[in-house]
């Protein structure tokens, strides 16, 4: 029975879903509270913990059955709440529980440690696919001496742990005493020792040598960037164990033309205020090569840093087969001072555009000119109040906000000199 069903909820589904279940609920949710679509980065937080605890059978066992606080207090070793398993020396949590609760750390290394490799990879490489050759080094048995560190093949029981492969470390703390074991330092874990005069003169006693792996990664149409793909026995080796795995992350190198999101693809598009008002076209290559033609009709005018979509140009999503949006972000460049060159393009300019708002003068009141003049944002706390402004919201100074450092009186804002 499942004691928490808090994962569960967070994506929507309950506690008998199918992996393939627990995937499509998750894509949903994370298109539904991305925070470029109004979503909170904590609620991302949570989908994205659910997801990693409910995909992983072992995660999920765990989970199922302690909940999110884990097994109960001296069950396992390091922090009960993080269900991401223990590196170098600490066996994977679910494999304590299986064993049941008596403590004991096992002997010796049953398994070789994995190896994580980056990959540098293109945008192009990962929307059409790709096949790159990697070269990663790892420890592998000797073959000189059959992994046993010795050229006769003969070694002994290490006299620091008597073959046990780890040690015991006693501490106090205040009134109690508790134990813990660690990888023997003199043998490495290994439980064994060789004599000097019989190493083996490749690997020096150590039983492992360096070597480079060649090996082919395979990368599918739509791959996400930090995705790892694995390759069961790989990683580094051991004697009488199990090969690690070799985990290769992809790492997406910045592009020059777009931004990726998920599935769906961003690209800037700089256009001029005749295009905005009057229409345009654009020529765009995507990242298969292909070209496609941007219409834009004449009337309706696109706003500065204002978007626009266009459906099903986006990345190929490797699940569904089917691809995401591509997002335009448009930049639109007004004209420089004195474009106009004589009063009757003026006039006709005008007579194309919406009328101006009237202004009424009283004759009994007085009025000071006032000239603009190109200015850059306040320098304090510039950015927020530009986009208060760009927002319609006008900025009211009190007698509580003044800028620190002015003693109480307003600080004068230089207009950048013409």
């Amino acid at each position: 029975m499942v004691v928490d069903k808090t994962h569960y909820d967070v994506l929507g589904v309950d506690e008998n879903a199918t992996q393939e279940h627990i995937i499509s609920a998750f894509r949903q949710k994370s298109r539904e509270h991305h925070p470029d679509r109004g979503g909170t980065h904590e609620m991302m937080q949570k989908i994205n913990a659910a997801k990693e605890v409910l995909t992983d059978p072992k995660k999920r066992a765990i989970y199922d059955r302690y909940g999110s606080e884990g097994p109960p207090s001296g069950m396992a070793p390091g922090n009960p709440t993080d269900f991401s398993g223990f590196s170098s020396g600490f066996p994977d949590i679910f494999d304590f529980i299986t064993r049941g609760a008596s403590g004991r750390e096992p002997t010796r290394a049953s398994k070789g440690s994995d190896i994580k490799h980056n990959l540098q990879v293109s945008l192009e490489e990962l929307y059409s696919g790709h096949t790159k050759k990697i070269s990663v080094p790892r420890e592998v048995i000797c073959a000189a001496c059959d992994g046993t560190g010795s050229v006769n093949r003969i070694n002994h029981d290490c006299t620091a742990c008597k073959g046990q492969g780890v040690e015991n470390l006693i501490f106090r703390t205040g009134p109690f005493i508790q134990q813990s074991q660690r990888s023997c330092s003199f043998c490495s874990g290994q439980g064994t020792r060789v004599d000097a005069k019989n190493r083996c003169k490749i690997c020096h006693g150590n039983k492992l040598v360096r070597q480079e792996k060649i090996l082919d990664v395979d990368i599918s149409p739509g791959s996400p960037d930090r995705g790892a793909i694995k390759f069961i026995g790989e990683g580094n080796q051991i004697p009488k164990g199990e090969n690690g795995s070799l985990y290769v992350v992809l790492r997406q190198e910045p592009h020059a033309i777009f931004e990726r999101i998920g599935d769906n693809l961003m690209m800037n598009l700089k256009i001029n205020l005749s295009e905005s008002l009057c229409g345009f076209q654009h020529i765009a290559t995507l990242l298969d090569g292909h070209k496609i033609r941007i219409n834009h009709p004449p009337g309706k005018p696109i706003l500065p840093k204002s978007y626009r979509c266009i459906k099903g140009q986006g990345m190929p999503n490797r699940h569904t087969h089917s691809y995401g949006d591509l997002f335009i972000y448009f930049d639109v460049e007004f004209p420089g001072e004195n474009f106009i060159k004589n009063e009757s393009q003026l006039k006709q300019l005008e007579a194309s555009l919406p009328p101006k708002k009237l202004v009424t003068l009283n004759s009994t009141e007085t009025y000071e000119e006032a000239e603009m003049i190109a200015s850059e944002p306040p320098p304090n706390n510039s950015q927020q109040q530009q986009q208060r402004f760009e927002n319609g919201h006008h900025y009211h100074r009190t007698e509580y906000n003044d800028d620190e450092g002015t003693n109480g009186h307003p600080q004068t804002i230089p207009c950048e000199p013409q």
